[in-house]
Parts: C-alpha cells; structure tokens; sequence
C-alpha cells in the first residue's frame, strides 16, 4: 500500500511576518532538512522556490506510521526553520491520478 504525501511550503521572504517569531523567514524548506527527514519514504518530486530551498515535494511512505512520523516532524521543523508546511495526504485509491497531475507541472522527479 502507497502512503502518498504532497507538501508544499511557504515562501515568507516577502512576508515575514508570517513566520516563526524566533525564525528567520525562508523562501521555501532546506533541501538537505528534508533529505534528513525522509528516513524510509521516497522522494518522487521536488519543486524548488530558491536554489537548496524546496517549495514542493511529493513523497510516499511504505506505511502509514511513517507517513505520519515524517508529517509530524516536517510540521516542526518547518515553523522553527521559518516556512510553513502544508501537507497533503493523498487517499490510495487518488495517487494515480495526482501523480500524473504532478508531472504536468514542472517539478523534477527524481
């Protein structure tokens, strides 16, 4: 079964005030965070707001417990690295149809 999550993050450089008080606004989350993060899901998708700053990732997960440990923690740390994560989890009968969505944006799937 396909644990399918999209994320998206907000870019705060332009309206800092929606960031984290203690945070430095960001365009988007540090790509190397993320990677840290995935821990056994599989990136398929990544959008980029700034070079190293990610905008937009789509992942999937071979479980339910590690879909939601990932959002829990990419929450988190989003609000302290100065974005907003906004996660989307796709129903397994949907992850078909979002992921030819996907790629009719310009993302770049690894």
């Amino acid at each position: 079964m396909m644990n399918l999550i999209v994320v998206s993050f907000d870019d705060f450089t332009q309206d800092p005030a929606g960031a984290r008080a203690d945070s430095t606004p960001c365009a988007g989350f540090p790509d190397s965070w993320l990677d840290a993060l995935v821990g056994t899901g599989q990136v398929f998708s990544r959008d980029y707001a700034a070079p190293g700053a990610v905008s937009t990732v789509g992942l999937h997960f071979p479980s339910s417990d590690h879909a939601e440990q990932f959002c829990l923690c990419v929450r988190k740390a989003a609000s302290l690295l100065g974005t907003r994560a906004h996660v989307h989890k796709v129903p397994i009968e949907q992850a078909h149809s979002t992921l030819r969505e996907v790629k009719g944006y310009d993302a770049r799937f690894v």
